[in-house]
């Protein structure tokens, strides 16, 4: 059970990795490009100026790296726990 949910889990930030990145990257791109009506309806949308988005959308990708980057920590330090754990119990096994 524990397996099938840290798989599960994996897949499924796997998927937030994905959104995140596109929702972010088009976001940044948005930002920089010279359409400058649809940046004031979106930070309109927000209540905030468009330099001050800059520096939002900066804060959020620090922020999602620090947190995605910790739970893939986790995730793979679970991994190897499994792998470890199955070498001990053999080694256990070979022991009179």
């Amino acid at each position: 059970m524990n397996r099938f949910v840290a798989e599960a889990f994996a897949s499924i930030l796997s998927l937030v990795h994905i959104a995140v990145l596109l929702a972010l990257g088009g976001a940044t791109l948005m930002l920089f490009s010279d359409n400058k009506r649809q940046i004031q309806q979106i930070t309109g949308l927000f209540g905030v100026s468009p330099e001050a988005m800059i520096f939002i959308i900066i804060a959020i990708w620090i922020g999602y790296v620090l947190v995605m980057g910790f739970l893939a920590t986790v995730i793979a330090m679970n991994e190897n726990l499994e792998r470890l754990n199955k070498t001990v119990q053999e080694l256990a096994s070979k022991l009179p």
